[in-house]
């Protein structure tokens, strides 16, 4: 089954939007490189121009654009840029390094170093999943209004400009209000438990105005909230008829096309629901393309095999760091919990810390600790510096064939990260196990180990 399917779903030309237009120039040499380009995509990750890199990592982007936020595409690297007509920037990184190597230089460099440094500030700011999220909800907006804050004085360390103060400012604040729309799912997503927030603390996103086309198509955190709202809308009305309604009070034609893409993802991430989102795709266009695509997704969907408990579980083949290859059938005897990651997967990243305390806790009962890169083949000399970097532990193989290897198709892997718990007889215990940043996770591990 194919894992990552893009569908580029254009209903509607876009319509200018900037008075600032004009020519830029993006040049760079990117150390240990193994794509072979580098992009600038719209905040909706259509393509704005791209580069191929020569042997040594140079490329040369000039493209027309827009003044506004912008996203920097390698490979599975992405980082936010703001560009202004006539700027030259000159960028370099390393590609096992990406976040905390990028750095900018020439016109328009000090808004952009700005928004490299933003991005590792937060990573910081968020990294202890416990003291970030799990605490009461007063403490919880205190933590969001912290970042904010501190993002804040960043940008004043810069000389930047005043149109970008005023946008990054706005950028903030969505930001502070996109995390408190999630607030309940990644609660549940990091810490495993689930939360009911009092009816005061959505008020913020209830009094925010989602029918603002001009901030939908500049400010990128903007653009999530309204999508989840949206979305909400339509999966909260009952039947296909409903939902059809509730997608026709839709203030863009921007917006609609967000959506419809989302009801592409939705017919197999909503199971319960696949049919209603099928019927609805073709409800709203007849592009025969995009129906034909829809239809396949939606019997695949029907037919994944879906592993259970007590199955036997498939086997593997995967290369260790040490380059010997690993069978899971190497390893009956013991317990086996399997982190299955990617070098690119921030909250895979995320879990570290907490895999880590597993396994010095666990270190001498029968449990082997297995964590699985779904690297492509190109970024496996990322994986090893990411391993040497964050000095990781367990067994740490790497997938023949990232989401599309045999493991991982009969696992239906098709977001990271995941964790699967197998008992030394090699069943499965639970193929869907909880992460390890969730305290139930201890308690199931002292349950069986102790």
């Amino acid at each position: 089954m194919n894992k990552l399917i893009i569908i580029i779903f254009i209903l509607f030309v876009n319509t200018p939007l900037f008075a600032k237009s004009g020519k830029i120039i993006l040049t760079g040499q990117i150390k240990n490189h193994t794509e072979t380009a580098i992009a600038i995509n719209h905040i909706d990750n259509k393509k704005l121009a791209s580069a191929e890199l020569d042997v040594n990592g140079n490329f040369s982007i000039s493209t027309e654009m827009e003044e506004g936020y912008y996203l920097l595409n390698y490979g599975r690297n992405t980082t936010y840029l703001y560009l202004y007509p006539n700027d030259n920037l000159k960028l370099t990184f390393d590609a096992n390094l990406f976040e905390s190597t990028l750095a900018f230089s020439g016109k328009g460099s000090e808004r952009n170093n700005y928004l490299a440094k933003k991005s590792v500030v937060e990573a910081e700011l968020t990294q202890d999943l416990e003291t970030f999220y799990k605490v009461d909800e007063a403490t919880y907006l205190s933590n969001i209004e912290r970042v904010k804050n501190t993002l804040s004085a960043s940008l004043d360390q810069y000389d930047v400009e005043t149109y970008f103060k005023k946008e990054e400012i706005k950028s903030l604040e969505y930001a502070r209000l996109l995390r408190i729309q999630n607030y309940t799912s990644n609660y549940k997503f990091y810490i495993g438990e689930t939360i009911t927030p009092s009816a005061d603390f959505y008020k913020p996103i209830q009094n925010l105005d989602v029918k603002d086309t001009k901030a939908y198509k500049t400010q990128p955190y903007y653009r999530y909230i309204v999508n989840s709202v949206w979305s909400d809308r339509i999966e909260a009305a009952s039947g296909v008829d409903a939902m059809l309604d509730v997608f026709r009070k839709v203030p863009s034609k921007e917006l609609a096309t967000s959506l419809v893409n989302g009801f592409y993802s939705d017919i197999s991430t909503n199971k319960e629901r696949s049919k209603d989102y099928l019927d609805l795709i073709k409800r709203i266009t007849n592009q025969e393309r995009f129906i034909e695509a829809a239809e396949k997704r939606y019997a695949e969907t029907l037919m994944a095999n879906t592993l259970q408990e007590g199955d036997i579980s498939p086997d593997f083949s995967y290369e260790s760091l040490e380059g010997s290859n690993v069978n899971l059938s190497d390893l009956k005897g013991n317990y086996v919990y399997i982190d299955i990651w990617a070098t690119w997967c921030s909250p895979c990243i995320k879990q570290v810390p907490y895999l880590k305390e597993l396994e010095k806790r666990y270190h001498d009962k029968k449990i082997v600790f297995v964590s699985i890169s779904v690297d492509k083949a190109d970024f496996k000399n990322a994986w090893k510096q990411m391993i040497a970097d964050k000095q990781l532990g367990g067994l740490q193989l790497f997938a023949d064939k990232s989401f599309d290897s045999d493991f991982m198709d009969a696992y239906a892997v098709n977001s990271i990260p995941r964790f699967i718990l197998i008992d030394p007889e090699g069943k499965i215990l639970d193929p869907a196990a909880p992460q390890p940043s969730f305290a139930k996770t201890n308690t199931l591990l002292d349950r069986l180990l102790n």
